[in-house]
């Protein structure tokens, strides 16, 4: 990440056109997605801990319900001007041992060129900085976006992989 007041922002969504990934579950003990979500987080993306955010967290518990509400972003830094940001979000209920959770995946690769000084601010500079950027790094962005969705398609299989686990009944080996 450039730190730098004044930047220039480049936005790809992971998957064009698609901003976001969503995947429902209904069935035994949703609410065990919160740590494996959690851990999945911290070994697919493989960022330390200070790079994992978790935004919101409420978890409302009733008699016989429960329903909670928790959102993560995750920056996974690539070099010095691309990183990747994930905002991932887990919302559901449990009623009686049954429930439903919607986990949704947004992820979008953002490159950040610094415009701080009068040099970056200069004409001279910007046609510089386009004709590198055109000829060098769109091709180190495109790996960049292959990575991301290598990612993002880990953590989703991963996450349908448990949802699996948990409608057979196999939360002893989870």
């Amino acid at each position: 990440m450039v730190w730098a007041r004044t930047k220039l922002l480049i936005w790809d969504y992971i998957f064009e056109p698609v901003k976001d990934i969503r995947i429902s579950y209904v069935g035994p003990h949703p609410e065990l997605f919160y740590k494996k979500i959690n851990e999945l987080i911290r070994t697919v993306f493989n960022v330390p801990d200070a790079y994992v955010q978790e935004k919101t967290y409420s978890w409302e518990k009733g008699k016989d319900s429960e329903k909670f509400e928790i959102d993560w972003e995750v920056n996974k830094i690539l070099d010095i001007y691309s990183y990747i940001v994930t905002e991932v979000s887990l919302k559901g209920f449990v009623s009686g041992g049954e429930g439903k959770a919607v986990i949704r995946l947004k992820p979008r690769l953002i490159t950040e060129y610094p415009q701080d000084t009068v040099w970056q601010q200069n004409i001279l500079y910007e046609m510089v900085r386009r004709f590198w950027h055109q000829s060098f790094y769109h091709k180190k962005r495109m790996e960049f976006l292959n990575m991301g969705k290598e990612l993002l398609t880990s953590m989703e299989s991963s996450i349908k992989h448990f949802g699996e686990a948990l409608r057979e009944g196999k939360t002893e080996t989870l």
